[in-house]
């Protein structure tokens, strides 16, 4: 009997300088979808430390990793679970692991390139991304490729980068994602909480041979 690979999972992103109504949507949907990791998503604005503090304790009380966008020095000081590097760059991974050590989550973005997962998860990244900033068929059908390949080959978990639609993210799952995560355009609509259930239950039920 073929072995089975371990379900996949959500992987939120969610602002770093968020508002009430978005803290009550982020807190309702870690306690109604199975969610693997939560990433403070920065944009060129300065972040307010308690804001970010507060939203890392609100995530890890529920069990979830927490992660940083692209600032290992606040992962650091604030006590994130690690950091996402929007870009596969060595240079930027070899100084932030370390500054953060081994123990810390520690993953990037590699757009649609298969040579920046591979250089990247050979320095022991603990997962690489596949997506794009805009979403559209073409990219869906480009990050299926990637995925499946990618899931036939390697060990290192993928992620499914900015994935809004629940059939994309059924289809991603069944081709090896380890993980889905949708876009922060998600928690613009006050559906995102049942939104991303329904996507955390769909992507469960797919069951994939190893």
């Amino acid at each position: 009997m073929a072995e089975v690979k371990p379900r996949c999972r959500l992987y939120l992103q969610f602002p770093a300088q968020p508002s009430a109504k978005l803290d009550a949507q982020l807190a309702e949907a870690l306690a109604s979808a199975d969610t693997a990791c939560v990433l403070l998503s920065r944009d060129e604005a300065k972040v307010d430390e308690s804001e970010v503090g507060r939203l890392i304790d609100l995530v890890q009380c529920h069990r979830v990793a927490c992660l940083i966008e692209d600032d290992a020095e606040l992962a650091e000081r604030l006590g994130a679970d690690g950091v996402h590097l929007d870009v596969a760059d060595p240079d930027t991974y070899t100084k932030t692991r370390s500054l953060l050590g081994a123990s810390a989550s520690m993953g990037a973005g590699c757009g649609l390139s298969r040579h920046d997962a591979m250089r990247l998860a050979e320095m022991g990244a603990d997962y690489v991304a596949f997506g794009a900033a805009e979403t559209s068929i073409d990219v869906i059908d480009q990050v299926a490729d990637l995925i499946a390949w990618w899931a036939e080959i390697f060990v290192v978990p993928c992620v499914a980068w900015n994935i809004d639609r629940i059939g994309d993210a059924e289809r991603l799952a069944s081709l090896g994602a380890d993980f889905v995560a949708p876009s922060t355009h998600i928690w613009k609509d006050a559906s995102a909480p049942r939104v991303i259930t329904e996507m955390a239950s769909a992507i469960s039920h797919v069951r994939r041979a190893a």
